[in-house]
């Protein structure tokens, strides 16, 4: 038999010494954010290295505006602000009121009697008080505490000294003023910490109104739930995430404005990316061979319109399967009249009315030999090519000398381009349509060929896709390129298409009417750095402010203004170290990479 001895109780409730040793060794969130060490000084920390100061706000303006502290939030500075708020009990807050207008009553009456003028700010005051009492009586307000916070930061103390001076200017200016929290700068800090507990304690009590215009319901940012990063705002660093297919938006077109180096390719590309993981397709006409390496990456379709390579677009092709289209072969017809319009006329010319009357017939009777009429039935026989309308022509005697023009397309250099059968397929969410081995005078020729083709394309389907033209000046200088790429600006969003417009030659581009066209029906404008020469014009079409004028002309590379939804974001293009390599067209970092590839 084993007696046991009586003895102490251990609390089961308390651990153990080998569980606190346990405890102490697990790695924890706490261990993840808290410093290496805190230096406080009379007016500063320093924390891992860089210096922080804590003002807390003493002094409020009289009379206050929406957002007035929109200026410290877009403080071009690092900063965090810190907005601590308290409701009062309104019964306890009448009675004070109440007692302070019995005060005031009591000077009043003692500087009549003794003949003295009344006091003005005493006046004031009392005003005041009995307004807000009235108010809070009726339930109209409420009266809160609040405090106001700011933590500057700065990597020397030098320049922390000079921060706090720039904040006492901006706060100089709207009449209100800080004050640092000297020998408090650690309960400063925890005061702007995102835990939300107020360590200081310098209040003030505001009334719902005053509170109200605090809030920054506005500022230099633009960002919503859904959408594609395009990057970060130049003045507080906050995210521009902006859905182009937003059903807010009239539609997804959108116009970028650049000179020659300036980043626009670069901020398209970065766009491409990043929209090809929210499901939208992407079509772009890329002039200069700089859309390949993103092609590959995302396991696009590469196409090289050229003589020397095999793939080709037939004009002729009827949209497969249109549902919206009553009479597919008529306005293939039309397209076909621009783009022997771009081919047979003079540059700043048009066909003329004979011209496209004698050409139109001999289209008809063209696809009238094929097979094809205006029976829907009759749609689905292989479509004529370029040759059998030149063959046409040539058989019909041509008065008006048209297959003599059209002669170089079929039976010269550009032969294979331009009369073959269609050997491509979009059926890939990335095509890259690459128009650089075209001639000068014939890429206005074959951007209209992709871009029509594309338009059959998306006829047949609706998602959301984009079509990206870059240095689209070159279409534009043509009337019925222009008139083409107005037209579709106008009509993309029907068939849940964006239309992505990148030139440099803006003036050239502005002084059209079409251009003005593509403008007004883009819901989002980019603007980057521009040269002195064209300033003016966008100046007078966007109606820039001054501040928006010299910073496009200041602006570095990757950096611009972006206007949506009434916005004008100064916006900064970020890629991660993934995207860039793929989006750069540095020429050293190219090579630099194929050498170590």
């Amino acid at each position: 038999m084993i007696k046991l001895l009586p003895g102490r109780r251990r609390d089961s409730t308390r651990p153990s010494v080998s569980e606190e040793r346990f405890h102490q060794g697990t790695r924890t969130s706490l261990d993840l954010v808290a410093p290496a060490g805190i230096d406080a000084a009379r007016s500063h920390l320093t924390l891992d290295g860089r210096y922080l100061r804590c003002l807390a706000l003493s002094e409020y303006p009289r009379y206050v505006f929406a957002n007035w502290l929109g200026r410290l939030i877009d403080f071009d500075a690092p900063m965090d602000l810190s907005l601590h708020i308290e409701p009062l009990d309104s019964n306890a807050t009448i009675r004070q009121l109440t007692h302070r207008l019995v005060e005031f009553q009591s000077s009043r009456m003692l500087d009549a009697r003794s003949g003295r003028i009344a006091n003005a700010e005493r006046e004031v005051a009392y005003e005041d008080v009995e307004r807000l009492r009235d108010a809070l009586q009726r339930g109209e307000e409420r009266v809160f505490s609040a405090s106001l916070y700011l933590c500057l930061k700065a990597a020397a103390l030098p320049g922390l000294d000079d921060l706090t001076r720039r904040v006492d200017a901006a706060l100089s200016g709207l009449l209100a003023s800080a004050r640092p929290t000297l020998y408090e700068m650690l309960p400063g800090l925890l005061s702007c910490l995102p835990a939300g507990q107020d360590h200081l304690a310098h209040c003030r009590n505001l009334e719902t109104t005053s509170l109200a215009t605090m809030i920054p319901f506005t500022s230099s940012h633009l960002s919503s739930e859904t959408g594609v990063l395009y990057g970060t705002s130049v003045h507080n660093n906050s995210l521009v995430i902006f859905d182009p297919f937003n059903r807010q938006l009239e539609n997804a077109n959108k116009v970028v404005f650049a000179k020659s180096g300036a980043g626009k390719s670069y901020a398209c590309k970065v766009e491409a990316l990043r929209a090809l993981m929210l499901g939208v397709e992407y079509y772009v006409i890329d002039p200069e061979d700089e859309y390949r390496r993103v092609c590959e990456a995302v396991g696009g379709q590469y196409i090289r319109l050229s003589g020397a390579s095999p793939h080709r677009i037939n004009p002729f092709d009827l949209p497969p399967g249109s549902d919206d289209s009553a009479d597919p072969l008529t306005e293939r017809l039309q397209s076909l009249q621009g783009l022997l319009g771009l081919m047979l006329a003079d540059r700043a010319s048009s066909l003329t009315q004979r011209e496209k009357g004698a050409l139109d017939a001999a289209l008809i009777e063209t696809y009238r030999r094929a097979g094809i009429t205006r029976e829907s039935r009759t749609h689905g026989n292989p479509p004529p090519v370029l040759r059998d309308l030149y063959g046409l022509l040539r058989e019909q005697g041509d008065e008006h000398g048209l297959a003599d023009r059209l002669e170089r397309y079929v039976d010269g250099s550009l032969g294979q381009v331009f009369s073959s059968r269609t050997s491509v397929d979009l059926d890939r969410p990335f095509v890259v349509f690459n128009v650089r081995d075209l001639d000068q005078d014939l890429r206005p020729l074959g951007i209209y060929l992709i871009a029509d083709y594309i338009w059959r394309q998306v006829r047949t389907k609706r998602r959301p896709r984009m079509l990206l033209i870059d240095e689209a000046w070159s279409l534009m200088q043509h009337e019925e390129g222009a008139r083409f790429l107005a037209s579709m600006a106008r009509q993309a969003r029907k068939h849940y298409l964006g239309l992505t417009t990148v030139t440099q030659d803006v003036e050239d581009f502005l002084g059209t009417s079409e251009g003005h066209t593509v403008l007004a029906n883009s819901s989002v404008q980019m603007l980057m750095r521009q040269d002195a020469s064209t300033i003016d014009a966008v100046t007078q079409t966007f109606r820039l402010s001054t501040g928006e004028r010299e910073f496009l002309l200041s602006c570095r590379k990757g950096e611009g203004l972006f206007f949506a939804q009434g916005s004008h974001v100064a916006l900064r293009i970020e890629a991660s170290p993934m995207e860039h390599s793929l989006v750069t067209t540095d020429p050293a970092e190219i090579a630099e990479a194929e050498a170590a590839r």
